[in-house]
């Protein structure tokens, strides 16, 4: 049966701003969107609702009229939906669902691209195409032109004149405008990836003086604000080069000589802290990386051993600390609980039974560490391990813990365990 999800009531569901069509095997993507979009200011105030589609399902005549009112359909291509499209009964209606054109956006989950959706789809060349390894940002940008162009203007805002102050190389990137109060208009990107040369473009409501000076101030939450200079892309747009910080919410401020022309807030992110969302958001995480690697069927014998390998030739030679956790002989051992549920690479491996995993974090720099680290509920990778059913990896961490006290005791020193 198709099912509709988040924003449904009673009767008549209404019109939405974005629909997302997942097929079963997709419901982790779908929820990732959801959030994303949910979290996202730049279309965080367009109603966005689900709706889920199996091979057996019945579409109705309502169904189909909501699709067509909808202003922006994603189309999560997994193997079960593109099952959908090979029902006889059921593809004439997707066909007029999924149309026009210039609405629809396609995310390729563990599905290539080929030319036999055109057969079903004629207009399949004109959808906008997303694959899982895209940026999160480029998700809400395929989304607002979508929006932009089913309303029929250039912006969500659909304000012409605040258009026309957008340079031309921000348009043709199809960057998102947002519209928010006081003077700023837009900043992009509003999220910084660590360690990544990144521009900041800002593009505010009045128009900036070029002959003063414009800079701007980040000022990270625990850490000294760093001011650099910036420079102006016309009247109304201010670029950037974003300085090297860590993770978290930076204040951004623009100076145009000493007056504060506008501010806002940024994100910093690292990989990890991406990766974390991503599977802290999954209702399977071993499942949703499967899907991610392409394993189908799922298999965590596969997964483990791809990882395993991935580590393996991209291991850092400081050790684990990159993965989570600080050398621990500068800390209070007595203290040595995280309010994380899985603080360390470690404990993520202990609780889904990645033993080939496991025993290459426990051959690295720093992993007696992380094996002292204890979890928000005090549970630590081997008693974690068991707590999820794989006692046989239990006991292999406890034999190396053993083995590994007695052959190399001054790694020992500096653990809660010594």
């Amino acid at each position: 049966m198709a099912s509709w999800g988040r924003g449904r009531e009673t009767g008549a569901v209404g019109r939405c701003d974005i629909l997302l069509v997942y097929g079963p095997d997709a419901k982790e993507w779908c929820q990732y969107l959801q959030d994303l979009f949910l979290s996202s200011r730049q279309v965080r105030s367009q109603k966005t609702l689900t709706y889920r589609l199996s091979p057996d399902a019945s579409f109705s005549a309502k169904d189909l009229n909501f699709f067509l009112s909808s202003r922006c359909v994603v189309v999560l291509l997994s193997a079960e939906l593109v099952r959908c499209f090979c029902q006889p009964a059921l593809l004439p209606l997707l066909q007029r669902a999924f149309h026009p054109p210039q609405r629809m956006v396609r995310l390729l989950c563990g599905v290539q691209d080929g030319p036999e959706f055109l057969d079903y789809f004629p207009d399949w060349v004109h959808w906008q195409e997303l694959t899982c390894d895209d940026e999160p940002e480029t998700y809400v940008a395929a989304v607002k032109k979508a929006i932009s162009e089913d309303s029929g203007c250039d912006s969500v805002t659909d304000t012409e004149t605040e258009d026309e102050k957008v340079p031309s190389y921000l348009k043709q990137q199809n960057l998102p405008l947002q519209t928010s109060p006081g003077n700023l208009m837009v900043v992009q990107p509003d999220r910084i990836r660590c360690g990544v040369e990144t521009t900041v473009y800002v593009i505010v409501r009045c128009k900036l003086d070029e002959r003063v000076t414009t800079e701007a101030e980040f000022s990270p939450e625990d850490s000294p604000s760093v001011r650099v200079e910036a420079k102006l892309e016309n009247e109304y747009t201010v670029s950037v080069k974003a300085p090297s910080l860590s993770s978290g919410n930076v204040s951004l401020k623009i100076y145009s000589g000493d007056l504060v022309v506008c501010e806002t807030v940024i994100i910093y992110y690292t990989d990890m802290e991406e990766i974390g969302n991503l599977l802290s958001n999954a209702a399977n995480p071993v499942e949703f990386m499967c899907q991610a690697f392409k394993i189908v069927p799922y298999n965590t014998e596969t997964l483990d051993k791809l990882l395993t390998e991935s580590l393996k030739n991209n291991i850092p030679a400081s050790g684990l600390h990159l993965f989570g956790i600080n050398q621990l002989e500068e800390e209070d051992m007595m203290t040595n609980q995280r309010d994380e549920e899985l603080p360390t690479l470690l404990h993520f491996a202990a609780k889904y039974g990645l033993k080939n995993l496991t025993a290459l974090l426990l051959t690295c720099p720093g992993a007696l560490q992380a094996y002292s680290v204890a979890n928000k509920h005090g549970h630590y990778p081997n008693t974690i391990a068991e707590k999820h059913g794989f006692r046989d990896l239990r006991q292999f961490i406890d034999e190396y813990v053993v083995r590994s006290r007695r052959e190399r005791p001054q790694e020992w020193k500096c653990t809660l365990w010594s």
